[in-house]
């Protein structure tokens, strides 16, 4: 806990065992290829992904003539679990540790109107595909703690970045006027030096919990590895 309460983040090691990781990975990667059977540029109706795909995404729907859009698409991409996820992903030891970290002992899952709470990231190198830095509180799903996780392509490169204890400080902030990501979201303004940020190390089966008020940013510097994670946030209720 004292790394949270430093830095405003934790990671949580092994939170998922390997048949744990093993399900919600085959969950990921199957909701992927329902997804992919909706682009309307599809021609080979055998065509999928396989795990071994993920690092080159990138690629695979370049060779294919797929849209990527419709892959990160916001009713596509958000989705409610089945029981069986929703009981790996929210299980109890998990829920202590949100716990402890946040300071609160109940919470509703957080997600955007219409769409469900788990969702899930697909980051392409060299595609600006990942937002700016800005924390959660500056959007819409204002004090949210949220739980990151990798599925494919994590490496010191791609992780998302964050900057170490902004939770406790005050930044200048700016509303972007054609934002190809969600629209009236704050990103920042104050120009912090790189090296202050940091892209943590992960293990699949870890996950990493972070503050609403924690400058973050989904971009990556990897030039090589497509990246999937899932993100799930928490509503605190009083």
């Amino acid at each position: 806990m004292n790394e949270f309460q430093e830095k405003g983040y934790s990671i949580i090691k092994d939170i998922f065992d390997k048949n744990e990781f093993s399900v919600i990975q085959s969950f990921v990667l199957e909701t992927l290829n329902k997804n992919l059977k909706k682009d309307k540029n599809l021609k080979n109706t055998f065509l999928k992904f396989n795990y071994e795909d993920l690092p080159n995404y990138h690629k695979f729907i370049v060779s294919n003539n797929l849209n990527h859009e419709n892959m990160v698409n916001p009713k596509n991409r958000y989705l409610s679990p089945p029981k069986k996820i929703k009981e790996i992903l929210l299980k109890d030891e998990l829920i202590e540790y949100v716990k402890k970290c946040s300071g609160y002992g109940k919470f509703s899952m957080c997600s955007d109107p219409g769409l469900g709470w788990l969702g899930y990231r697909l980051i392409r190198p060299n595609n600006n595909d990942g937002y700016p830095p800005s924390c959660k509180n500056w959007g819409s799903t204002k004090n949210v703690y949220s739980l990151w996780v990798p599925i494919s392509g994590s490496t010191k490169f791609s992780n998302i970045r964050l900057l170490p204890g902004s939770f406790k400080k005050q930044y200048k902030k700016y509303l972007p006027q054609d934002s190809k990501f969600i629209q009236n979201e704050y990103r920042l303004e104050d120009k912090i030096d790189l090296k202050d940020f940091s892209r943590p190390s992960m293990n699949y089966g870890d996950a990493l919990i972070f503050h609403p008020g924690c400058i973050h940013s989904e971009d990556s510097s990897d030039k090589k590895t497509s990246r999937l994670n899932i993100e799930y946030r928490f509503t605190p209720l009083k």
